[in-house]
């Protein structure tokens, strides 16, 4: 392959492990390259996209909150996209800007061994994979207005955090987990005071993170990173987020 130029767009980014990731992914299978962080917002999106195509860019990760609203710039969806109806990972083609979505493959490493109903705070770009990832299960989603019913309950049953909350260390989910439940959260701030008092099973998104960008590398390259590697990246991964 040619020279390997990617990123990551969205507001805000610096948050972002995604350079870490691709950059251990690339040094694995001696591929030389960058990726770099793009934070761009809404009105300047499909400037910075005619950029990146004249500098020959092999692809990009899309994140808040262009998951939506970048498909109308793609040329072409694949299926996946197309169904979720959002896209998180740019292909530069010769002559095609294709949108793909490998958030569904990363969101499905995550919940192995969790009881459905799955209950599903959430209305965006995100939302959208889950529910393809879903489709087939007992699965609700849910606006940050609602609530999960009081009566008949299921004894076990998991709550999906779909939104931004949870990135600002002070927010609050807008309602409590009930017992035995569990609670699978698509950010990794580990400073979220609301999340860490929880009593229930905890999932945060870093392996849902690693699992997407490994499926995005493989788009971009051709090389699918193995369970070891996506292993260690993902134990360094732990570590940076206890050191801060």
């Amino acid at each position: 392959m040619g020279q390997f130029h990617a990123g990551l767009l969205g507001w805000p980014v610096s948050h972002s492990f995604s350079p870490l990731i691709h950059s251990s992914f690339l040094h694995h299978f001696r591929i030389q390259g960058t990726y770099e962080l793009f934070p761009v917002q809404r009105s300047e999106l499909s400037g910075l996209l005619i950029q990146l195509t004249g500098r020959k860019f092999t692809g990009l990760n899309v994140t808040v909150p262009h998951k939506k609203s970048v498909m109308g710039i793609c040329d072409s969806l694949s299926p996946e996209a197309e169904s979720a109806g959002a896209v998180n990972t740019l292909v530069f083609e010769p002559g095609n800007l294709k949108g793909c979505n490998t958030d569904i493959a990363g969101f499905l490493s995550m919940i192995h061994g969790l009881h459905a109903p799955f209950y599903v705070l959430g209305t965006g770009g995100a939302a959208g994979a889950l529910s393809v990832a879903l489709k087939g299960s007992d699965v609700v989603f849910m606006a940050r207005g609602s609530g999960i019913p009081k009566v008949n309950r299921p004894d076990r049953a998991t709550v999906v955090n779909a939104t931004p909350l949870g990135w600002k260390d002070e927010d609050v989910f807008p309602f409590s987990i009930p017992p035995g439940w569990s609670f699978v959260d698509l950010n990794y701030n580990p400073h979220w005071k609301w999340r860490n008092n929880l009593q229930s099973c905890v999932i945060t998104g870093e392996k849902m993170l690693v699992e997407q960008a490994a499926e995005s590398f493989r788009l971009w390259t051709g090389y699918t990173p193995g369970k070891e590697l996506k292993a260690r990246v993902l134990e360094r991964i732990r570590e940076k987020l206890h050191e801060d």
